[in-house]
């Protein structure tokens, strides 16, 4: 009886293990199912993403060999660079501004229902780390500027130039047909998030083009020759500088060329600063805070009948044309070919490196600090605040070189060196955003 009771205890306990076995291997199975549907969806967003990026570095630079042929062919010449830099300067890039920033979707004109426009201060209130943002990312470009300046042993003539070139990436064009596209392919991953990135990056927005075209063309803009031909055929210095020289009217002659000198400076730099974009953009943020944006857009059911929907739509129109040209006098630029002569090699690959690599990594990390200082735990609001960091230098760089009297060639073989290096750089910044973004560990759910 024992061994029949011993064999049958050794008969169960083999088929517990067995069927333990069995649940192990199923449990297995399972993650690895598991498993392999998560990898089968990341490769799935990766090549959307890999797609988004090859689309919208294609159409950059589709438009740029238009530019590229027209001028090969004559079409373009160079007096006609310069008057195409100055339409975008004084009358498309600052309608792009002043009309992005006081956006509002019209869905509803075509029976379709959409997201509801959000009052101004309300997106503000939701997205006011983005406001100061620009100050972050403008500052990290300059440190790395100047540090790829010093190393790479930029010519003094474009030393100011490789600052530019990695302070200020392309924030319009460019995030705005990567976000749309994005925002699609990672909703798939992480339905859970909402996705709105497009009414993040108008608030973004309103102090960048500040901060680009008035520290942009104060470090571009040959100015030390003007100034002082201007301080010293100032009539009224010269005209000072005839009197006696008595002990008194000599200190109130030194006090007067002061005075004249920093009126002078003063007048200097705000020519500098408040250059048309700024003006669009302090424009835009004025309308916004005011009812007179009701009448531009139509904010009460979003179907295109504000008042005054007829000026925006054709300021818009006039918005629309600004990246167009602004590729096309890139393309023109390049037709000579890349010069190396106005831009040594080594600094060009530092650039790029530098705008391309550098900048997404140290985002990345400030990002990182501040998901865990600010309460707000939006995926679209840091997805903008990273794409804005991984773009190649704006291509209003460039108009800003041509107009400083600057090396527009120089500008432009750092700007085309970039969009060689954008498909694969861009490309894999964006994945790890996305795999960032949708990870856990680096946004906290809420």
């Amino acid at each position: 009886m024992r061994g029949r009771n011993s064999a049958k205890g050794e008969r169960a306990g083999k088929s517990v293990s067995m069927n333990c076995n069995t649940c192990n291997d199923v449990a297995q199975l399972r993650h690895f199912e598991i498993s392999c549907s998560r990898g089968f969806a990341a490769m799935a967003g990766f090549v959307a993403v890999l797609i988004a990026a090859l689309r919208a570095i294609g159409v950059s630079v589709s438009a740029m060999a238009a530019g590229f042929l027209g001028a090969r062919l004559g079409i373009i010449s160079p007096q006609a660079q310069k008057s195409m830099a100055a339409i975008s300067m004084n009358i498309l890039i600052p309608s792009l501004l002043f009309t992005r920033i006081i956006y509002c979707d019209q869905c509803n004109q075509h029976l379709a229902q959409c997201t509801r426009c959000s009052p101004f201060i309300d997106i503000l209130c939701n997205s006011w780390v983005l406001i100061l943002l620009p100050f972050v990312v403008v500052g990290i470009g300059v440190f790395l500027g100047k540090l790829t300046a010093v190393l790479t042993a930029a010519p003094s003539s474009f030393s100011k130039g490789t600052i530019c070139a990695i302070a200020f990436g392309n924030s319009t064009g460019l995030p705005i047909v990567l976000l749309t596209v994005i925002s699609q392919s990672a909703a798939s991953l992480t339905p859970s998030k909402q996705l709105d990135p497009l009414q993040h990056l108008p608030v973004y927005l309103m102090l960048y083009p500040v901060l680009q075209w008035s520290i942009g063309s104060w470090l571009l803009a040959d100015t030390a020759g003007p100034q002082a031909e201007a301080v010293d055929n100032d009539p009224e210095i010269s005209e000072v500088e005839s009197i006696p020289s008595s002990e008194a009217s000599l200190a109130q002659t030194n006090k007067h060329k002061c005075c004249l000198r920093v009126l002078q400076e003063l007048r200097n730099v705000l020519q500098q600063a408040l250059t048309p974009p700024v003006l669009g953009a302090l424009l835009g943020l004025l309308v916004g805070f005011t009812p007179v944006r009701a009448w531009l857009v139509d904010l009460r059911d979003q179907d295109n009948d504000a008042p005054l929907q007829w000026f925006y739509a054709g300021l818009y129109k006039l918005g629309d044309a600004a990246v167009p040209v602004n590729l096309l006098i890139l393309g023109s630029s390049l037709a000579k070919g890349a010069d190396f002569h106005a831009l040594p090699c080594r600094v060009g690959l530092g650039i790029a490196f530098s705008k391309l690599i550098l900048m997404p990594g140290f985002m990345v990390l400030i990002v990182y600090g501040l998901i865990r200082i600010i309460p707000n735990k939006g995926y679209s609001l840091w997805l903008v605040a990273l794409v804005v960091s991984c773009t190649p230098t704006a291509n209003n760089v460039a108009v800003m070189a041509q107009n400083g009297g600057q090396s527009k060639e120089g500008m432009a073989t750092a700007i085309f060196l970039q969009y060689l290096f954008a498909p694969i750089c861009v490309t894999l910044s964006l994945a790890a955003f996305i795999q960032l973004l949708s990870s856990d560990c680096f946004l906290p759910p809420v």
